[in-house]
């Protein structure tokens, strides 16, 4: 969760992540920690993320918190709705505190595989899918905490069980094909 859309300008409050494994979401393999502000946001952001003032100036030191996130990343498939404002946001704030991005073996965007992989897939309306809410409600998976760090990894995680099917039914059979295919992706919609 962030106190806003602007890379440049706006802080990473706190990290979520959950692990995959065998085609399950393992709950019991999970980070997350809020990352002490130095002046916690208020305003209607608070509203979004729901990370309180409170919350914001008791969190872990950042240092800390973000030398635990480097190691549970430690050689993983990195994966996200939107992955790339996930990413620039985490990657900013590890240098910002002196860290080297994140030892991950590559970013998978969901809000890109999703559509390419389903592309018959309507929501309940009808409608071709969109955002990360309109996927979830598609697929009937409404038992997260949007809107919270560690519940929006749990369903990004969700999501990604029926994307990983598709995707092996194409013969993108593993993460690192999958990655190749998110960023070719991702190349051709930046060159249009």
């Amino acid at each position: 969760e962030t106190s806003g859309l602007d890379v440049a300008r706006d802080r990473l409050l706190s990290i979520g992540a959950v692990g995959v494994s065998d085609g399950r979401v393992e709950t019991a393999d999970a980070f997350y920690a809020v990352l002490r502000q130095p002046e916690p946001t208020v305003g209607e952001d608070i509203l979004i993320h729901r990370v309180g003032t409170g919350e914001q100036a008791d969190g872990e030191d950042p240092d800390t918190a973000l030398d635990a996130f480097e190691r549970w990343c430690d050689g993983r498939w990195a994966v996200g709705f939107h992955a790339g404002f996930d990413r620039r946001m985490i990657e900013r704030t590890l240098r910002a505190h002196g860290h080297a991005a994140p030892p991950l073996r590559g970013w998978i965007d969901l809000a890109v595989m999703a559509p390419l992989l389903l592309p018959s897939r309507q929501s309940s309306g009808g409608k071709t899918p969109v955002s990360l809410d309109d996927w979830l409600a598609s697929f009937g998976i409404d038992d997260c905490e949007r809107h919270h760090a560690l519940g929006d990894a749990q369903a990004t995680a969700q999501l990604l069980l029926p994307v990983l099917h598709a995707a092996q039914a194409r013969g993108l059979a593993d993460p690192a094909a999958l990655c190749a295919e998110s960023e070719a992706a991702l190349k051709l919609r930046s060159m249009r």
